[in-house]
């Protein structure tokens, strides 16, 4: 078993290119371009998805890899999660073999789950794969996906990047993504290829949409103390770009309740960061973090300006009355460089 830890970015086409270029600046261990296929499998009664697992085959030329990824856990948008692999003949999965690892332990028997595995949906991709050095010691996994996500008969675009750590700390993820910043166009990415996977063949779990009932128990949630609080925020600020994505995905923002309600609860969560300018500091001061005031300055000025560009949605969006325009704008908002950056600076202020 070998722990995965890893940072998904969904990105476009011209952000992809560029990154291929500033890529060959770096130290390159390995480089190479593969197409992966890969089929996810689960139970009739869908043992895997409920326990938040994901089996899956792939096919690499001529070589097949059964691979099983359990639950973890994501902190933003850092997924840190065991992972199995085994090799095989054939692309037939073949539970017995996670036998040779004795710590994974199933709630039911190998034996049992083989016998309902069905195939759920596939995922077919280019793999553009780079290992590198960045310094002192660390290496970085980097595998640049563009392909597709297939079931029943419908389809979805992958255009992704992930960055895996091999050698050093989690906060490298970080610090690496910080040199492609100057880039608009990039999202940090929530849901893994089987989660989008399980959502396209209708097994996924439904979506909750937030609501201002959310901020306000966030807003009556006591904090026992000022990264506590942070934490809170910064997870609540996942849940809207979450719902964002949904939204839009789902063409949901020709409802012009809903546009102005989602842009409304952005605008209350930047309005709250701007009206209290000393918490953030709070959080370097009380929690001792290595830290600079920099970085808190750099949060503080972001937090400012994107207020100020939302407000500035607002008061088209009540001029005109475009809903549909209004999503586009703010998802624009969210995929700039500034915004990653500054999203990349709240995870490392609540990095555990």
């Amino acid at each position: 078993m070998s722990p995965e830890i890893e940072l998904k970015l969904l990105a476009n086409q011209d952000v992809i290119n560029s990154i291929k270029q500033e890529l060959s600046h770096f130290k390159l261990l390995k480089q190479q371009q593969v197409f992966s296929q890969n089929i996810y499998f689960d139970t009739q009664d869908h043992f895997f998805s409920q326990q938040k697992m994901g089996l899956r085959v792939r096919k690499e030329e001529q070589s097949y890899t059964m691979t099983l990824k359990t639950a973890g856990n994501v902190q933003g948008g850092l997924h840190i999660r065991p992972e199995y692999n085994v090799d095989l003949l054939e692309p037939t999965p073949d539970l017995m073999l996670f036998n040779q690892y004795p710590e994974l332990q199933l709630a039911r028997e190998y034996a049992e789950l083989q016998s309902s595995l069905v195939p759920i949906f596939s995922t077919d991709f280019q793999r553009d794969y780079y290992v590198l050095e960045t310094g002192s010691g660390t290496q970085l996994e980097i595998a640049i996906d563009q392909g597709k996500i297939q079931a029943n008969q419908q389809q979805a675009p992958i255009s992704e990047i992930e960055i895996e750590l091999k050698m050093g700390a989690v906060i490298d993820v970080l610090n690496f993504v910080q040199n492609f910043l100057f880039l608009d166009g990039m999202r940090i990415g929530q849901e893994s290829k089987a989660e989008r996977g399980y959502q396209l063949a209708g097994l996924g779990k439904s979506f909750k949409p937030v609501s201002i009932e959310d901020w306000r128990n966030l807003l009556h949630q006591p904090f026992d103390s000022a990264v506590q609080k942070v934490s809170a925020l910064l997870d609540y600020e996942w849940q809207l770009l979450k719902y964002l994505e949904k939204v839009n995905a789902q063409a949901c923002a020709l409802d012009g309740f809903a546009t102005t309600e989602l842009i409304g609860l952005f605008f209350n969560l930047y309005q709250y960061y701007s009206s209290d300018e000393l918490f953030l500091h709070s959080v370097v001061e009380q929690e001792q973090l290595s830290h600079t005031n920099e970085l808190i300055d750099e949060l503080k000025d972001a937090n400012e300006l994107f207020y100020q560009q939302i407000k500035q949605i607002i008061a088209r969006h009540v001029e005109q009355q475009d809903h549909t325009k209004a999503i586009q704008q703010l998802l624009e908002l969210t995929s700039r460089g500034k915004y990653l950056q500054r999203m990349i600076n709240l995870l490392k202020i609540t990095l555990k």
